[in-house]
């Protein structure tokens, strides 16, 4: 047998443990591969959402590449120490430890070339059907399926540069140990584990305060906040996980009528060395599937809400706004009507006159509309009314922390109470002024001799197929004037649409591969402690155990390994979105409940049927060899 022979036996004598490492692995490549197929293909340069595509799917390349690395390397170096025993043995047989270098580095970059031929084939495979999902999410055709000569070169290269790399520094950094202590290898006796109690208090008051800054965080509030809290949070889950947990476990064990109840004395027993060795890996899987969960719910949000988002910031499907004396505004006018019966469409026009007072208010111009006609036209923008007395005045804010600091507004010869609320959303802007005012109807009558604009509001019940003849429209009405002003909601509503989804595809994978990875150090984690778990319910089992005390067992350590980290990881992303709901009011996203849901529901639901699945197979492979 030759050394490459040898190593490729060791990879296929340990293709259980390996095969969670090497899903993972193809499937980084086959989304690297995918977005680079994005970046190269030929006709994405003629679709005019080139630029943003480009750059977004370039960052996502960055993160996948950079995710992959550090997953990658922490995989191997797991790999090794539980590996300890066998190179013990090789030792003994001769081995040098420069052989053993060799033997590690052939290994990995086996793995690797075989994952990156993998990913890509699997990428060429389902290239097609990306290229349709993407353009369904874009709102654009297609695009043609073509050989990607480039995105091959560049994943390629890429991932067999970052493998060389993980198995030259794996080696680099391996320790060297006494031959005993590598023969004993995971056999080696375990001190039994020991919480600190300072550490297990300090984890939660960590998270206490990480959780209230962040609900009681509001609006820009949230961005100012976000690393001190994130810190914070990262630091009280990995004591919770290190510490807090298994002092948890040691006042369970101290709860007699607890622990000498049925099985609990075997799974408490090893409970608490399963938690301290699987903390580490416990904590990484939480940061992982919190990253993992708020992307995609954030990125769902602000997707699902974008025609919301839309329709409140433009009220009307088209809007032309024009001073007194403007010499076009009547071709304009027939140019929307015209243009919208040639196209088939149906609409209502309407109208409101608002007036600029003459004296400035804080340095700002203001603008009064009567307030019947105000609630008109927010009527049929089926938007909020208002309601004044004879003796008040609404100044409508303008954007997110806009303040009004006047209590009085003086209007011609009445001095007029101010009201405001800050979520009303501005209906009505101005081409001469800064701040709109909504007077009583017989204030506004006593008002002569002030500049006038009026503006037209369209409502198009059909106005998602306006795009052509909104387009067409803003060519024909020149902008370069400050006359008149003309806004179409379709283009407005495509763009927005077409940005959210690209980011929400680009997310999606990104956050799955997330998730992937993190269900890959649970299956690698399990499958490594396989062995031991065989000698120790086999011993067990002499002395009295039976298959449904087994399976009990087991089905309890597996699923506080596969549940503990997801459950934190939920209960950190809820707090994350009560305080994103907040800041994502700012972008007019009204709730992301919805969204979020839907996306922890089915994380929850995938883990489920994997933990299942996992459960099963590992409750055959312990029966078999017990049997025996």
């Amino acid at each position: 047998m030759t050394f490459r022979q040898f190593a490729c036996n060791n990879v296929l004598r340990n293709k259980r443990t390996y095969a969670a490492f090497f899903l993972s692995s193809v499937f980084s490549v086959m989304i690297f591969f995918v977005y680079a197929m994005f970046i190269f293909h030929p006709g994405i340069a003629d679709e005019e959402i080139h630029g943003s595509v480009a750059t977004g799917m370039m960052v996502a390349e960055y993160i996948i590449f950079l995710f992959a690395f550090f997953f990658l390397f922490y995989c191997v170096g797991a790999f090794l120490k539980k590996r300890e025993k066998e190179f013990g043995i090789l030792f003994m047989h001769g081995m040098t430890a420069r052989q053993r270098n060799l033997l590690i580095f052939m290994e990995n970059m086996l793995i690797g070339v075989f994952s990156i031929i993998c990913g890509i084939g699997l990428g060429l495979v389902l290239g097609k059907l990306f290229f349709q999902f993407a353009g369904f999410l874009l709102d654009v055709q297609a695009l043609a399926f073509y050989f990607p000569w480039q995105a091959i070169v560049l994943t390629f290269v890429a991932f067999l540069i970052l493998f060389g790399a993980i198995s030259l520094f794996t080696v680099l950094l391996l320790r060297s140990r006494s031959l005993l202590d590598l023969l004993q290898g995971s056999q080696r006796p375990k001190r039994e584990p020991k919480a600190s109690v300072f550490l297990s208090l300090l984890a939660a008051g960590l998270l206490l305060i990480a959780y209230t800054l962040a609900l009681t965080a509001d609006g820009i509030s949230v961005v100012v906040l976000l690393l001190p809290v994130t810190v914070l949070t990262i630091a009280g889950t990995y004591l919770l996980f290190t510490q807090m947990s298994v002092f948890l476990i040691g006042f369970m064990k101290r709860n007699r009528s607890l622990y000498w109840k049925r099985t609990n004395l075997i799974t408490l027993s090893d409970l608490d060395y399963r938690m301290k060795d699987n903390a580490r890996m416990f904590f990484l899987v939480c940061i992982v599937s919190t990253i993992a969960f708020c992307a995609i719910g954030t990125l769902a949000a602000l997707a699902g809400s974008i025609q919301e988002t839309v329709i409140k910031t433009n009220p009307f499907a088209f809007e032309y706004q024009t001073k007194t004396g403007n010499p076009y505004e009547q071709e304009h006018l027939s140019l929307i009507e015209n243009g919208l019966q040639q196209a088939g469409f149906s609409f209502e026009k309407h109208q409101v006159m608002m007036r600029v007072l003459p004296q400035k208010v804080n340095d700002e111009k203001v603008g009064v509309v009567k307030l019947t006609d105000y609630n008109r036209f927010a009527l049929a923008a089926n938007t909020r009314e208002l309601k004044l007395n004879e003796n008040e005045a609404f100044l409508v804010v303008r954007w997110f922390g806009d303040a009004v600091e006047n209590k009085v507004l003086d209007v011609g010869q009445s001095q007029l109470i101010v009201k405001t609320d800050t979520k009303i959303n501005p209906l009505l802007s101005g081409l001469d002024f800064d701040r709109l005012a909504v007077i009583p109807d017989a204030v506004y009558d006593r008002l002569s001799g002030l500049d006038e604009e009026t503006r037209f509001g369209y409502v198009v019940p059909k106005w998602k197929d306006t795009q052509e003849i909104s387009l067409k429209l803003q060519e024909e009405i020149d902008h370069s004037t400050d006359q008149y002003y003309f806004s179409a909601r379709a283009p407005v509503y495509h763009t927005m649409k077409q940005m959210a989804n690209m980011v929400l595809f680009i997310g999606l994978f990104v956050g799955v591969l997330f998730f992937v990875a993190a269900a890959s150090f649970l299956y690698f984690r399990l499958y490594t402690d396989l062995e031991n778990d065989k000698r120790q319910y086999g011993a067990i089992a002499k002395i009295g155990l039976s298959d449904q005390e087994l399976t009990r067992i087991v089905t309890t350590q597996i699923a506080l390994l596969f549940f503990v980290p997801i459950v934190v990881a939920i209960i950190h992303s809820m707090v994350a979105f009560v305080s994103l709901q907040s800041l994502l009011k700012i972008m007019l996203v009204a709730s992301v409940v919805k969204p979020t849901a839907i996306v922890l529901i089915s994380f929850v639901v995938v883990q489920a049927i994997y933990f299942w699945i996992i459960r099963n197979r590992y409750l055959f492979h312990l029966k078999r060899s017990m049997s025996r």
